[in-house]
């Protein structure tokens, strides 16, 4: 299955979810939650190395890991949910979120790999993703991105973001609804 259908799959996934009653459970530790792992996914940071099941916590610092079935929809404490799909990876660099704060932080480095971003409750630029060759500015977005070492592709699909090659050339990308 090619890495467009997977993304439909998950994202068929991710419209037909309802969050349970009252939401999601997290320990305090835990910065989100897995809500769908199709094949094989893992993380692995200071908890250790784990296969990634659906209600495992991921946690700050952890890296998350498809092979070349695997698939995982993560929900983070403030809303936000991420597909990631088949030979992807990412690292949860930061996550700080008090619901009302202003100086709420959400930093992942996508490293490789087809993903799916839908913002969450934090204020709009508390969101930065780094892939190896740009950084993706979020405002209130829903949108699908590729990530190879030498090229970020988005595919933006509600609300907008900027885009910023390593080359410090910005790109603003905006769908009016």
């Amino acid at each position: 299955m090619g890495v467009q259908n997977s993304l439909k799959t998950l994202a068929l996934m991710l419209v037909a979810m309802v969050p349970a009653e009252g939401g999601p459970a997290f320990s305090k530790d835990g910065v989100g939650e897995a809500l769908a792992v199709i094949d094989n996914a893992s993380t692995s940071g200071e908890v250790g190395e784990r296969t990634l099941a659906v209600g495992m916590e991921v946690f700050l610092y952890d890296r998350v890991k498809t092979d070349a079935g695997g698939q995982a929809q993560l929900l983070f404490n403030d809303g936000t949910r991420m597909v990631v799909g088949p030979n992807s990876e990412l690292m949860l660099d930061t996550f700080i979120f008090r619901s009302g704060a202003k100086d709420n932080q959400f930093t992942i480095r996508a490293l490789n790999g087809a993903f799916r971003f839908i913002t969450g409750d934090a204020q709009k630029d508390a969101y930065l993703i780094h892939t190896p060759s740009a950084t993706i500015g979020v405002r209130g977005t829903i949108f699908d991105f590729s990530v190879t070492p030498g090229e970020t592709s988005l595919l933006l699909l509600h609300g907008g973001a900027t885009v910023c090659g390593n080359d410090g050339k910005c790109t603003l990308a905006d769908v009016s609804d």
